[in-house]
């Protein structure tokens, strides 16, 4: 049963690109955005975190991690986690709410809430220091410096004051001629942005100022095989258990990439195919 899965997995990603490139503009058509190109993700290291959550957002700051769970077997919490795989809760919200992205802004931490409509604004020890009202559902997270950009489920991106949530704009997602919805994890990474596409293996990499993917990443042959066979069958045995979690650290260019209540977080670089 569980190569059944796998291979189901697989093959909806590869579904998905194949539609995708059936839209993808031809000589005759006058589309904006070009074919993507494809990436590679090189695993380095492994950590093996000592306990589980429902990542929903993760982010570099200092030597830790900083990562937002939902409560999906478990609890909403916000989390600290050291390159060792130590799991320090900084606030638990039990099922007040259920936690979504995150991302860090000078010195605070913002959650998104899934159905809530409320951000939630926190110095960087957990304690929460005011909340804003939003009309949007809470998917992705993340920051461009200025602007906090976060999806709902849908196909845009949204650029937004972080003091008032005021939107400043958007930009549709593409890939090729094809709306792109379904991005959950988001990372700001060189005035580009990194975001899995929700319940597949992808990664894509999207254009900011004109929401064109310019490129993929497939990592399901990548980071599957570096599990166990006892947490292969662990994660197949829910739907819910998928690829998310994406932080960046600017100072050596690694990545760091994991899912919803895996044990690890797989440590690499993304380089071009080619």
């Amino acid at each position: 049963m569980s190569g059944v899965k796998r291979y189901l997995i697989m093959f909806k990603f590869f579904l998905w690109l194949l539609a995708a490139a059936a839209s993808l503009p031809t000589l005759a058509q006058a589309e904006d955005c070009p074919a993507p190109k494809t990436m590679v993700f090189h695993v380095e290291s492994q950590i093996e975190r000592d306990t589980l959550g429902f990542t929903q957002g993760l982010e570099v700051h200092g030597d830790v991690l900083f990562e937002s769970t939902g409560p999906i077997d478990g609890e909403t919490r916000l989390n600290t986690i050291d390159r060792k795989g130590h799991v320090t809760p900084l606030a638990k919200f039990g099922n007040t709410f259920f936690g979504e992205g995150l991302t860090i802004l000078g010195n605070e931490m913002f959650q998104l809430s899934w159905k809530d409509h409320k951000v939630f604004v926190y110095d960087l020890t957990g304690k929460r220091v005011r909340e804003m009202p939003t009309k949007y559902d809470g998917w992705g997270l993340t920051n461009d410096g200025t602007n906090l950009i976060f999806t709902d489920g849908g196909d845009r991106l949204y650029f937004a004051d972080p003091q008032t949530l005021k939107i400043r704009r958007s930009a549709p997602v593409r890939l090729g001629g094809k709306p792109v919805p379904n991005l959950n994890e988001l990372e700001w990474v060189d005035g580009k942005i990194y975001a899995n596409v929700f319940t597949t293996p992808a990664i894509v990499r999207v254009v900011p100022e004109t929401g064109c993917i310019d490129a993929t990443a497939d990592l399901s042959k990548v980071l599957w095989p570096r599990m166990s066979l006892n947490e292969r069958e662990r994660l197949l045995s829910s739907d819910n258990y998928v690829l998310n979690g994406i932080a960046y650290d600017k100072r050596d260019g690694t990545f760091f990439l994991t899912g919803k209540r895996w044990r690890w977080i797989f440590v690499g670089k993304f380089t071009p195919a080619d």
